[in-house]
């Protein structure tokens, strides 16, 4: 936890010398959201999407393994916020209402929970330390969502159907959290493994 939060300064940015990529911002793949029946649905597809906070994690709890090579984070996301490209289409009965712009949010008090298991592999004499795949839970926390130009900026259906996102945030947040939770371990298993990769495993656990 020590050498987590000495690194911290420098996980924004990445570290050159280990080759260590940056986490900020955190680039997400496209999340598409379809939901309702056909007389009454809504199609969302949003692109771009960078999100910013994640180096500020605060480990709350460490369990470790070292004869599994297994390490359980507990980590608390104290805000993340994000923006990016959105293009909507709500079919209400003969109605059809469309709309793109920008998306931005923010997500508050997310917990983590991040699970590490490794193995040990040979190089020369030398024994190393290479991560599997991470594995990142996110439990919700607070969310809020606004959407620019909705329905070319109408000040009537803009404003009234903001609210109705924010109401119903936990459908959007049904489709983000999977994405995020991916790009959340791609990158953390990235990142250990570069790290690891330059230092045996006796210099990382004397």
């Amino acid at each position: 936890m020590n050498s987590v939060d000495e690194l911290r300064p420098k996980i924004s940015k990445g570290i050159p010398e280990l080759d260590v990529p940056g986490i900020e911002p955190l680039s997400l793949g496209q999340i598409a959201l379809a939901r309702g029946p056909q007389g009454a649905k809504l199609t969302a597809v949003v692109n771009d999407v960078k999100v910013r906070g994640p180096s500020n994690f605060i480990i709350q709890e460490l369990k470790s393994d070292l004869n599994k090579n297994r390490f359980d984070f507990k980590l608390l996301l104290p805000r993340l916020d994000f923006h990016g490209k959105y293009k909507m289409d709500i079919q209400v009965l003969l109605l059809r209402l469309q709309g793109r712009g920008n998306i931005t949010g923010t997500f508050k008090e997310y917990a983590c929970n991040v699970t590490m298991r490794g193995h040990k592999e040979k190089r020369g004499e030398e024994e190393f330390l290479k991560f599997d795949p991470f594995k990142v839970k996110l439990r919700v926390g607070q969310s809020s969502i606004f959407l620019t130009n909705l329905f070319d900026g109408d000040p009537v259906l803009g404003p009234a159907t903001n609210r109705v996102i924010n109401e119903n945030s936990q459908l959007f947040l049904q489709e983000i959290s999977p994405v995020l939770e991916r790009s959340l371990a791609d990158l953390f298993t990235e990142m250990a493994n570069k790290i690891t990769s330059k230092f045996t495993y006796k210099e990382l656990f004397p």
